[in-house]
């Protein structure tokens, strides 16, 4: 998506709530950040920032929403930017509100130019040895300069300790999605998620193990599926020429149970989606860093168009503030 602003500010049935969502991370971002560098400041505030730009090579161009694969290989300038307001309303109540971009602009398949915004808000209440979160976000997605894919998103959870490096968190979430000339596609998610963190090494050295059920309920019967995701993540810590850098190592496999015949191929649709990745994050000064990305998918499906190998390799350079 290469348009400069977002060109929608409601989904499709008129309903503001995004443009509230919005409106409130700008105005506690506002409200928030001159105090945020006071010492004495009684409620605390941290601003975060950060930006990069880089390049990508994708070896099968392809847009996963949509179940197709150009089977061509091209590369894009990629941009991500993020700002994050987090202050302490009360003791052991936590506001949070943020706003990410993203953009990618290919050589040659630029109908696949994806830009994306994403706002945010939520809070944090702590329950003695467990805390509540609650999140809101609201993404605004075009596909080559049109409208693609809006969703609202909100996501109730709860997490705690159980020892000292064992820390465990349970989140619902429930997703409206509404795609742009694409209403057969159209759904409603309910999904719950348990996730795992063993902490080795605080948190220089621990492991993530995270198991996802979700049931996506389309317009279009044969787009309903049951699915099941596991991953497993291990992220380490360790100094490079007297920096810390970071390490990220993650395998992801998914089983997709559809529940209607797909016209297409005439039978039930059945997917198996693997995927592995590797991060690593290396800090150049306090505020500068580079990003080094490579992602291995394979696409197991009976639906050819949904069928398919891919390979992603990025490099970015950032800066954080």
């Amino acid at each position: 998506m290469n348009a400069r602003k977002c060109r929608r500010h409601t989904t499709k049935d008129g309903k503001f709530l995004p443009v509230v969502t919005v409106g409130f991370a700008l105005t506690f971002a506002m409200a928030m950040v001159p105090s945020a560098g006071r010492a004495d400041d009684d409620n605390p505030v941290r601003v975060d920032f950060e930006a990069s730009a880089g390049a990508e090579y994708d070896s099968n161009i392809s847009v996963i929403q949509l179940d197709t694969a150009t089977a061509a290989g091209d590369i894009a300038a990629v941009f991500d930017a993020t700002i994050e307001v987090e202050g302490d309303l009360a003791p052991g109540t936590t506001l949070r509100a943020g706003y990410d971009f993203s953009q990618s602009l290919h050589a040659d398949f630029t109908n696949f130019d994806l830009q994306t915004h994403r706002a945010s808000a939520g809070f944090s209440q702590e329950l003695g040895k467990i805390t509540f979160d609650l999140d809101y976000s609201f993404v605004d997605a075009s596909l080559g300069r049109k409208g693609f894919l809006t969703i609202n998103r909100i996501a109730p959870a709860l997490s705690g300790f159980i020892g000292k490096t064992l820390f465990w968190r349970l989140e619902y979430v429930y997703t409206d999605k509404n795609f742009t000339n694409r209403t057969a596609r159209d759904a409603k998610v309910n999904a719950g998620s348990i996730s795992l963190y063993y902490f080795l090494n605080g948190t220089r050295s621990y492991w993530t193990l995270r198991y996802r059920y979700e049931d996506e309920n389309a317009v279009a019967p044969e787009f309903d599926f049951r699915g099941h995701e596991i991953r497993l993540r291990y992220t380490r810590r360790f100094p490079v020429a007297g920096q810390d850098s970071r390490l990220r190592l993650t395998a992801r496999y998914e089983k997709r149970n559809y529940r209607a015949i797909t016209p297409s191929i005439g039978v039930v649709r059945d997917d198996d989606r693997y995927r592995f990745n590797a991060e690593w994050r290396i800090p150049l000064t306090r505020h500068l860093f580079f990003l080094a990305e490579y992602e291995f998918a394979s696409f197991v499906s009976n639906l050819p168009s949904a069928d398919f190998n891919q390979h992603l390799v990025s490099g970015k350079l950032g800066v954080t503030f």
